[in-house]
């Protein structure tokens, strides 16, 4: 399963990528997700927010294009802890209204069960995502 869990947050983050870049949640990415989804992004400098359920989802990704422009990623490793999986990234925008241009390093654990992602997760600190995973995290 944890090989599957790994394919579904990628397939995932494509479709959140596409999302950003339309300016709307690919149905896909709906598809994706449990209808009672969490996302966490209390953590968060900017924006910090919980969303709950797929019209959190849309939520999210509102305010998101809402609040940058240009928004984008990069992961630079995945961490398969089986149901959970933890991308660390570097997130890079321009704030919409200040133009100023941002770029943080961070994670995002993704929670997947029976096939369907129940909890994201938004963390600042990597090192705190790792932590958060537990010690069955491996590198994917």
């Amino acid at each position: 399963m944890s090989r599957e869990t790994v394919e579904i947050v990628r397939r995932a983050l494509e479709l959140l990528r596409a999302s950003y870049a339309s300016g709307a949640a690919e149905q896909g990415l709906l598809e994706l997700c449990a209808p009672d989804v969490r996302i966490d992004a209390s953590r968060r400098v900017f924006n910090p927010d919980v969303y709950e359920g797929r019209e959190g989802v849309e939520r999210s990704i509102r305010d998101t294009c809402e609040a940058w422009e240009d928004f984008h990623d990069t992961v630079e490793r995945v961490i398969d802890a089986g149901e959970r999986v933890a991308l660390i990234q570097t997130i890079a925008g321009r704030g919409r209204a200040s133009k100023a241009l941002v770029q943080l390093e961070g994670a995002i654990v993704w929670t997947v069960r029976n096939g369907l992602i129940e909890l994201v997760e938004v963390f600042v600190d990597a090192d705190e995502a790792l932590d958060a995973l537990g010690p069955d995290a491996t590198r994917a």
